[in-house]
C-alpha cells in the first residue's frame, strides 16, 4: 500500500500552476493544466482560500496570495549553498571514496568551501579554503564556462595563462572553444592540466535565476582512472548530485 497522500500531491500541482500563471485563472483551466478533475480542483481551491493561500476574483479566477512567498522567504534566508550542498555531496563521496569538493567563484579563482579526502592509497590533495586557477582546473573551467561571455572576456583581458603542465591550455582561442564545449555538455574535464597525474570532472550549481553559484567535482589519480574513463566511473552520479543541489537552490530545469 502506498505511503503517499494523493490529495496533497494534487494540492501541490494546483499551487504550482497558480505560481506559474501571470494572471488569475479559473477552475476549468487549472483542471486542464493539472489533469485533475474540476470537482477536486474546486475543493482544493476552497481549502487554500480558507487558509489564505489563494484569493478569488469572481470575474477573473484564482491567484496566489503573498502568504506562500512569506513562508518560502523564511526558508530562503536559512538556505545557503554550503548547508544544502554538503550533505548531498557527502552522499556522493561515500559512494566513490574519491577526492570530492564544493567550490565557489571568489576573486577570479575557485575557492573550496568543502573537501572530502580520497580514501585511496594514492590520493589527490585538496584543502578547504584553498584557491585554484579558473582556466586550467576542472572546477575553474566549469565556473568560467557558465559565467557569461562578458566575464570571460574581462577575465582573459591581459591575464597570463601560466603553463602548469604540458596539457595546460594557454591559447585564448583554444580555451574559449573548450569553454563552449563545457557549456554544451554541462560539465568540465581537467586532463592533467593543473597537476601531473591528476584528472578531474566538475559540474556547475545553479540558483533560481540559472546563474552558476558554485561547482562540485571529483578528482582522481591517473593510477586508477583515465580522463576518458572518469565519466563512466562517476560522471552520471556527479551530474545528478549537481542537479539535485541546484534544485534545492531554486533552479528549475526545463
Amino acid at each position: 500500500m502506498s505511503n503517499l497522500a494523493p490529495a496533497v500531491g494534487f494540492s501541490v500541482k494546483v499551487i504550482e500552476v497558480l505560481a506559474e500563471s501571470n494572471t488569475p485563472i479559473g477552475i476549468s483551466e487549472i483542471s486542464r493544466r493539472t489533469d485533475i478533475n474540476k470537482n477536486m480542483v474546486s475543493r482544493i481551491l476552497n481549502t487554500l482560500e480558507e487558509e489564505n493561500w489563494v484569493q478569488c476574483d469572481d470575474k477573473f479566477g484564482y491567484s496566489l496570495t503573498l502568504l506562500p512567498f512569506c513562508l518560502s522567504s523564511k526558508v530562503v534566508s536559512r538556505t545557503t549553498l554550503a548547508n544544502v550542498g554538503v550533505p548531498l555531496l557527502q552522499k556522493f563521496w561515500k559512494e566513490y571514496g574519491e577526492s570530492t569538493y564544493l567550490g565557489i567563484l571568489h576573486e577570479d579563482e575557485v575557492l573550496y568551501l568543502t573537501h572530502f579526502d580520497s580514501i585511496q592509497k594514492v590520493r589527490v590533495a585538496g584543502v578547504v579554503g584553498g584557491s585554484y586557477p579558473l582556466y586550467c582546473t576542472g572546477p575553474g573551467k566549469a565556473l568560467l564556462a557558465f559565467s557569461g561571455d562578458d566575464y570571460i572576456e574581462n577575465y582573459l583581458d591581459g591575464r597570463e595563462l601560466k603553463k602548469y603542465t604540458h596539457n595546460t591550455i594557454t591559447d585564448r582561442f583554444e580555451l574559449k572553444k573548450e569553454l563552449e564545449t563545457i557549456r554544451k555538455r554541462g560539465y568540465s574535464l581537467d586532463n592533467e592540466e593543473y597537476g601531473h597525474g591528476i584528472i578531474c570532472m566538475s559540474a556547475p550549481i545553479f540558483d533560481h535565476t540559472r546563474t552558476a553559484i558554485g561547482v562540485i567535482g571529483c578528482s582522481l589519480s591517473t593510477v586508477y582512472c583515465s580522463v576518458e574513463e572518469i565519466y563512466d566511473r562517476c560522471g552520471q552520479r556527479l551530474m545528478q548530485t549537481a542537479e539535485q543541489i541546484s534544485k534545492c537552490m531554486g533552479c528549475v530545469f526545463v
